[in-house]
């Protein structure tokens, strides 16, 4: 009799998670337990692919959704992002002039959460020097996050007789082309 009451406490004790979850998360998994297995899958896959871990070749993306993928591989050359640091140090400024000139919307930068503020290597030419028309492509795309992804990604919209990027175009001062692109890649996804 002792062991079925001892049996029935740790039935009903509750669920110890490491982390510590929510109580949503917890009430979640209290009325969905069979879901839960397929979820947590679903994340681990993300975070491999997002830590790397997994080679594109065998990421599986439907047809319909690669068009809006973006790599965000940072030891590419189209995808290298830098800190405030490193891009005072390749442009041959402050910290200070750095910052400013994000404030300004001269050079493209965003804030992510782990790893601070970063900035495309890309949009930067040399010592005192980024690529025309950025202030322009911003004044379009607020958002410099999206900003970057309209800029890094092969585009129709620059020129309908080839796909070029349009940072690329940027740099071949077609700052027109590329603005008119970004109010055309604006009004395609609002």
């Amino acid at each position: 009799m002792k062991q079925a009451s001892q049996s029935k406490e740790r039935v009903e004790k509750p669920l110890t998670v490491r982390p510590a979850l929510s109580r949503a998360a917890v009430q979640f998994v209290e009325k969905h337990p069979n879901e839960v297995t397929g979820i947590v899958a679903n994340a681990l896959e993300a975070a491999a692919v997002e830590a790397g871990l997994v080679p594109s070749k065998e990421r599986v993306i439907p047809e319909a959704l690669r068009k809006l993928v973006v790599s965000r591989d940072s030891n590419s050359a189209e995808g290298r992002v830098l800190s405030i640091s490193e891009a005072a140090e390749l442009l041959d400024v402050t910290r200070v002039t750095v910052y400013a000139w994000i404030e300004s919307k001269r050079l493209l930068a965003w804030r992510a959460t782990r790893r601070g503020v970063l900035i495309p290597k890309e949009q930067i030419v040399g010592a005192g020097d980024v690529v025309s028309g950025i202030p322009q492509v911003l004044a379009v795309i607020p958002d410099a996050e999206v900003a970057w992804d309209f800029l890094n990604e092969e585009s129709a919209y620059v020129d309908p007789e080839s796909s070029v990027r349009p940072i690329d175009a940027l740099r071949q001062g077609k700052v027109d082309a590329v603005v008119a692109a970004a109010h055309s890649f604006l009004e395609a996804f609002s």
